[in-house]
């Protein structure tokens, strides 16, 4: 049985057309895709034929795309609910100018998915399906007067028919709109069959490539952009889509273009939704939040530091030389015994979010995506149920100079070939729990609505983050407190971004071989053995606080004299840190 990409989800829930209300869903799997080159320093110039995926660069930003039907001098008692009257249509143009968007080309948003080239904050694209006569009698005067740019999808069998209540554009019209260059032409397929994914497929070729043929032919110019009649499209679709030439695919997936699952499955919205959906995209900005962050890596003296910082206890390892490491598949380690197992390291953390959460598991299965400088392998998270739960956490990412944070799409950016579009010498990739600092301020609890229902329980904190010179940071509290609470301790300590790492029994900071922050489970085990360690390798700085200097000089060694695992095995299954919730077998992430 043939599956559809555009129809499976964890529950599968069916794709909306034009003719039928429109559902909310969780956007489906990618199709294949070519592999990319490493981006290089200065971009080539863009051709929007030239197939390219969604480029993990493009997070930055939320972006709607509005679907528009004919365009109507009034409602008429047969007039379908898509239908927009000229006056609904001047009005939704004043209330997007009020709210201060910036009205985009497509070309501009391809650029912009695909590469990450800059658009305006609060951008919007406007586009219209089946080239009714309408568009240039009651929208296009609007449109031309402002300046707005916007797409036009064109059913080619229609050209011309001037029959019934909604007459077609013709040719003529379709050259002068082409050679304005303020509307883009591109497919909305031959005929515009009802069901699209579920016709033969020598039928679906034969639609989207004689559209394509035909378009070029009459315009003179290649046409790479295609709207499936009614959205509907699955992975076969998508496969003959991409084969023809088509670069650029939309669905009628409600959402924003930069949360869609390929790029030849952009989400649209149509018009009834446009404040709604206006108002979602400018939330989801805030929330994830929408940014792309980079800076270079600075390689400073590795040094540590304890105190109170908006009255959290804190410990902090700054500079350094950050690097992962992952257990194997038959064991767990301290993050003493990473260090000892890592040559010239000196201090580490312990690293992020794993599946199974059991004390004595020593599988290393992580959340997310994951590529680690030593194995020099990317592994994908390839759990279906999880996916549609991880949307927006931070993937991180750094080579040999920088370090990029960006939030994540689990069907779009979950493969090498993402990370290598936004940094080709990557070395090492993790996702974390949730972006809890960016530009120096601690974000909210309400700003981390993405993240796992129990990421601010009280009990003992980590986090990884960078500062504003590019400096990598290995931080934990020193007591129980939110990630909230947390999030502020960082940003006072001056911590540019944060991500929140695995927490509770795993928070382990160890600086030159000793014990600085713990998860306390067990004697001679510190803090649970886990799968992920981010070490960093340098020359250490002894502190000369007294406070810090008197607890490096107390702490324990990070390395028992009994195994992490054997003392984990040992150790009675209900010992955990005062304070600390116990830890469920299976996560609720």
């Amino acid at each position: 049985m043939k599956k559809s990409l555009c129809l499976l989800t964890v529950a599968a829930l069916a794709l909306s057309g034009a003719s039928c209300p429109f559902k909310k869903n969780t956007p489906p799997p990618s199709p294949e895709v070519p592999a990319a080159s490493p981006r290089s320093a200065t971009p080539a110039p863009f051709d929007t034929a030239l197939f390219a995926p969604l480029s993990p660069r493009a997070q930055n930003r939320r972006i709607p795309v509005i679907m528009y039907h004919d365009i109507v001098a009034t409602k008429k008692q047969k007039t379908v609910f898509f239908d927009c009257t000229a006056d609904e249509f001047q009005e939704q143009i004043a209330y997007l100018e009020a709210q201060g968007a910036n009205f985009i080309s497509m070309e501009q948003l391809q650029r912009h998915l695909v590469r990450g080239d800059d658009v305006p904050e609060k951008s919007v694209l406007l586009t219209f399906d089946d080239n009714y006569q309408g568009f240039y009698d009651h929208a296009y005067p609007i449109l031309k007067e402002k300046k707005i740019p916007s797409v036009m999808f064109v059913h080619t069998a229609f050209v011309g028919k001037k029959d019934g209540p909604h007459p077609k554009m013709d040719w003529e019209t379709l050259k002068l709109l082409d050679a304005e260059k303020l509307v883009t032409i591109g497919s909305h397929t031959v005929n515009h069959p009802a069901e699209f994914e579920k016709q033969p497929l020598d039928v679906q070729q034969t639609e989207l490539y004689e559209s394509k043929k035909t378009l070029e032919a009459e315009l003179g110019h290649p046409v790479s952009s295609i709207a499936y009649p009614e959205g509907r499209a699955d992975g076969e679709t998508f496969s003959l889509a991409q084969q023809i030439g088509y670069t650029l695919g939309f669905t009628v997936e409600n959402g924003p273009a930069e949360q869609s699952p390929s790029i030849l499955a952009v989400n649209r919205t149509i018009h009834t939704r446009l404040e709604k959906v206006w108002e979602e995209c400018q939330k989801a900005t805030v929330e994830a939040p929408a940014a792309l962050f980079e800076r270079n890596l600075i390689e400073s003296p590795v040094t540590l530091e304890t105190g109170k910082f908006d009255g959290v206890g804190l410990v902090l390892v700054k500079g350094g030389k950050p690097l992962t490491v992952r257990a194997t598949d038959t064991g767990r380690k301290s993050v003493g015994e990473f260090i000892r197992d890592t040559p010239s390291t000196v201090a580490g953390m312990n690293g992020t979010f794993f599946v199974n959460a059991d004390l004595r598991s020593v599988d290393n299965a992580l959340i997310g995506p994951c590529r680690t400088q030593i194995e020099s392998l990317f592994f994908a998270d390839e759990d279906k149920q999880r996916l549609p739960r991880i949307w927006n956490r931070p993937l991180v990412v750094w080579g040999p100079k920088k370090i990029a944070i960006v939030p994540f799409n689990p069907y779009a950016n979950n493969d090498e070939v993402s990370v290598i579009s936004l940094m080709g010498d990557a070395t090492d990739v993790f996702l974390g729990g949730a972006w809890i600092v960016h530009d120096g301020v601690a974000r909210t609890k309400k700003e981390i609505v993405y993240a796992a229902r129990d990421f601010n329980d009280p009990r003992k904190r980590a986090f990884f983050g960078v500062t504003d010179k590019g400096e990598p940071v290995l931080g934990a509290t020193l007591e129980v407190v939110t990630t909230e609470m947390m999030a502020r301790g960082a940003a006072a300590a001056g911590v540019h971004e944060a991500v929140l790492m695995d927490s509770g029994f795993s928070t382990s900071i160890v600086y030159d071989g000793k014990i600085i922050a713990t998860g306390h489970t067990a004697k001679d085990l510190p803090s649970r053995s886990v799968p992920h360690a981010i070490l960093v390798s340098g020359i250490l700085q002894a502190p000369t606080d007294p406070a810090t200097l008197k607890i490096l000089q107390s702490a324990e060694a990070a390395v028992g004299l009994v195994p992490a695992n054997k003392a984990q095995a040992d150790a009675p299954l209900g010992a955990r840190a005062a304070g600390d919730k116990p830890e469920r077998k299976k996560r609720r992430r």
